[in-house]
């Protein structure tokens, strides 16, 4: 009667230490494209690693940090879609590398610092959403290469820096004041992982961060 449960146990563990979370899978492909966002003269440049395997995947989108673009971190995008993600890296114009290419190392510094406004971070999360949108269409468009490949049933968010601040605020990161909160969460977002995130700057962490209930 007793052995059946230690044979359990001992098979769990050689499961377990069978399992390497830094192994990759198949290169995915990769396959670079533009978006429209909410804002008529804004357009969302995304770089996407597709799976090996043609059922849909869940999906995870990634935002850069300040001054960074949709080629940054790409060697996340590359181990989670060998693993069988899709992943979308997206770029923000406003607070992307156009912010500071051509600068003198002083003005570049000076340009980035400006871009970090509460303005450039709304139209993040408006970039965010609007891509959302557009992934759905792509998915639903028998002519389109994306087609049938995504779980949109299954999105995770991540960035890094202002990424990852993006990425408090479509988890349900709320903002203003008590009397009068804000919210820009988006509930498609299932899950995040964020990457140097950013305690709330003028409110407590109970405000902030009470409405967030996703992993």
């Amino acid at each position: 009667m007793r052995a059946f449960p230690i044979a359990a146990l001992l098979f769990a563990i050689s499961s377990a230490r069978g399992y390497d979370p830094l192994a990759a899978g198949p290169d995915p492909a990769q396959v670079d494209r533009t978006f429209p966002s909410q804002v008529a003269s804004r357009a969302v440049p995304v770089r996407i690693f597709l799976p090996e395997n043609r059922e849909p995947a869940p999906v995870i989108l990634f935002s850069h940090g300040l001054g960074g673009s949709r080629e940054g971190s790409n060697f996340l995008g590359r181990h989670w879609s060998s693993r069988g993600y899709v992943t979308v890296f997206l770029q923000h114009p406003g607070s992307d590398s156009e912010v500071w290419r051509g600068h003198t190392p002083v003005d570049a510094f000076a340009a980035l610092k400006r871009a970090a406004n509460v303005g450039n971070r709304i139209l993040r999360v408006g970039d965010v959403s609007a891509v959302l949108v557009a992934l759905e269409r792509a998915n639903a468009n028998p002519a389109d290469e994306l087609h049938g490949r995504l779980d949109m049933k299954h999105v995770g968010m991540s960035g890094h820096s202002i990424g990852a601040v993006t990425t408090q605020t479509l988890c349900g990161e709320r903002f203003g004041s008590p009397a009068r909160p804000k919210s820009l969460k988006d509930p498609r977002i299932t899950a995040a992982i964020l990457m140097s995130p950013s305690p709330s700057e003028r409110n407590t962490p109970e405000f902030s961060f009470h409405a967030v209930d996703i992993p």
